[in-house]
């Protein structure tokens, strides 16, 4: 069986990909908050950063799902 490109008005892995992404999204922020609290503690200046910059991301992502942005 063919398909057109394009002409696939419902994809059956559409939702199911959200759904990754929301969870990937959540991980991610749940991850980038451990790393920073250990970061901290460990006074790792570019761990802090980085884990910050996750976190950041992170709730950018998951602000532009909930405005449906993305």
């Amino acid at each position: 069986m063919r398909y057109r490109i394009g002409h696939s008005p419902a994809h059956p892995g559409l939702a199911s990909s959200n759904h990754v992404l929301l969870f990937t999204a959540v991980l991610s922020l749940v991850i980038g908050a451990i790393l920073l609290r250990l970061s901290m503690y460990g006074r790792q200046r570019w761990l802090i950063f980085w884990s910050g910059s996750l976190i950041l991301v992170s709730l950018i992502f998951l602000i532009a799902m909930l405005v449906g942005v993305a």
